[in-house]
């Protein structure tokens, strides 16, 4: 059996047991009929609230810092720092405090990841902070354009990515800007589904710093992995980075930030479909010889069937549409192969929950080969501020609702946009900036860079600290 068929293995293993009782009627019987044998009362009391607004808290994105290189022993301790990337920040007001991270096990030398802080004003405005990396690194393991949306720490997140097969190599960030240890557990699905490995549970993450998980050490061997982080105490940002090798060949690097939450429709703005890898005879990467993948993971307890659209971005042309039947809580791969070059919003309707990524990658003789994750998007409504982590960058914008929104985009390279009902809409910049957008109406953003052999892409997050009002009851 090849890898390609091994990939697409979808083996389900579900187990449900409920367990109910009924102690507890007999004594509500009692209490029931007492009460209505009692004399009511002729008035009620009424609880006195008030709305109460918490002061907004201090917003934070924190970033994975250089590439990383794992030693041939595959220890923790053989991991090393490669290039210095090139960071942009900014949102809201004044500029950000950057915090450095320490790291906890990776070999000195290369710079420290860092994090992004932007404080509540005095007035209580809600503060705006985002920032991304890019970085193009060329080693005799390590070759590529890899780009990252800055991450808020969080204590759920789903990374869909990576591999551990032969020639693949996948870590996973584990960033802690907090001031209150995390522990973290990191749970990892593949083609053969959930891993139960014991080394992925109580991971300490000390205040400011960064821990490294290798993903072999918790499942080897895997064609495609989807990681469940989640962390108690403090908060942490993830990420992973995965590279690829055919041979003695480098095939790309990249990191992957964390895709939507599990939902029943997922929207993936502004995937790259270049057409390169397909037509190329030594395309070898984890989208099955150059095809665009769809890599789903269903959450739930169910199988899940997928009805998946494939629309050009441009608007012209009517795309492709599919279906797809996949296991539950196993990693599946649908092929995108109908699809043409060009840039597309992948929408996913699904009978379960699932998460999911787009996978899509280049070769270019004498340029290179590499590959990128296109991860479902999640709204951005009211303030939001996206990052453009470097020149040459493209921002995708897709709305999903029955009505035309205009934008304002503020920054170095201000633009009002457009984007049409159920269309989507793209700008070009040339330089890197933070875009400040006063209201983004619920649209759903990415970042692509893409040049001859090199491949990068992310997905804009909410990036405001919430301060929604409370009511608070007096007692």
């Amino acid at each position: 059996m090849t890898e390609q068929t091994n990939r697409r293995a979808s083996l389900t293993r579900a187990g449900v047991r409920v367990l109910a009782g009924a102690a507890g009627i007999a004594a509500s019987v009692v209490v029931v009929t007492a009460v209505t044998t009692l004399p009511l009362p002729s008035s009620q009391a009424h609880a006195v609230s008030r709305s109460v607004t918490p002061v907004p808290a201090t917003a934070t994105a924190a970033c994975p810092g250089p590439l990383l290189q794992l030693g041939s022993d595959a220890s923790t301790s053989a991991i090393s720092a490669l290039s210095t990337p090139q960071v942009v920040s900014g949102g809201a007001g004044a500029k950000p405090d950057a915090v450095d991270l320490s790291t906890t096990n990776v070999n000195p030398g290369g710079a420290a990841p860092r994090a992004y802080r932007q404080p509540a004003t005095d007035g209580g405005k809600e503060p705006l902070v985002a920032a991304a990396q890019t970085v193009t690194e060329k080693t005799a393991e390590v070759s590529g354009t890899a780009a990252a949306n800055c991450v808020q720490p969080d204590f759920d997140q789903w990374l869909v990515g990576g591999a551990t097969s032969l020639g693949a190599t996948t870590l996973v960030i584990l960033d802690n800007p907090g001031d209150v240890s995390a522990t973290v557990a990191v749970q990892p699905y593949s083609e053969q589904g959930l891993a139960e490995a014991a080394g992925g549970t109580g991971i300490v993450v000390k205040p400011h710093s960064q821990r490294v998980v290798p993903l072999a050490g918790l499942v080897p061997n895997a064609s495609a992995t989807v990681v469940h982080v989640t962390s108690t105490g403090g908060t942490v940002s993830a990420q992973l980075q995965e590279s690829e090798v055919s041979g003695v060949t480098p095939q790309g690097v990249e990191w992957v930030g964390p895709t939507a939450a599990p939902a029943k429709k997922l929207v993936i703005p502004g995937a790259l479909f270049d057409g390169t890898a397909l037509s190329a005879a030594t395309a070898t990467d984890s989208g099955d010889g150059g095809v665009p993948v769809l890599r789903v993971l269903p959450v739930g307890t169910k199988d899940a069937k997928l009805s998946i659209g494939v629309k050009p971005a441009s608007g012209k042309g009517a795309g492709t549409a599919l279906t797809a039947s996949v296991g539950h809580g196993v990693v599946s791969e649908v092929p995108l192969e109908k699809a043409g070059k060009g840039t597309y919003t992948i929408t996913v309707d699904s009978s379960e929950p699932i998460v999911a990524s787009v996978h899509t990658s280049t070769v270019v003789a004498k340029k290179g080969t590499d590959f990128t994750w296109y991860a479902a998007a999640t709204p951005l409504k009211g303030a939001a501020a996206i990052p453009i982590g470097g020149g040459n960058a493209t921002l995708h914008l897709t709305n999903t609702s029955s009505d035309a929104v205009t934008l304002t985009l503020e920054g170095k390279q201000s633009s009002t946009i457009t984007v049409p009902a159920n269309g989507s809409a793209s700008h070009a910049f040339t330089k890197p900036d933070v875009l400040r957008v006063p209201d983004a109406k619920g649209v759903v953003a990415s970042v692509t860079f893409a040049s001859p052999g090199q491949l990068a892409a992310y997905v804009a997050y909410p990036t405001s600290a919430s301060a929604s009002a409370l009511t608070v009851y007096k007692r």
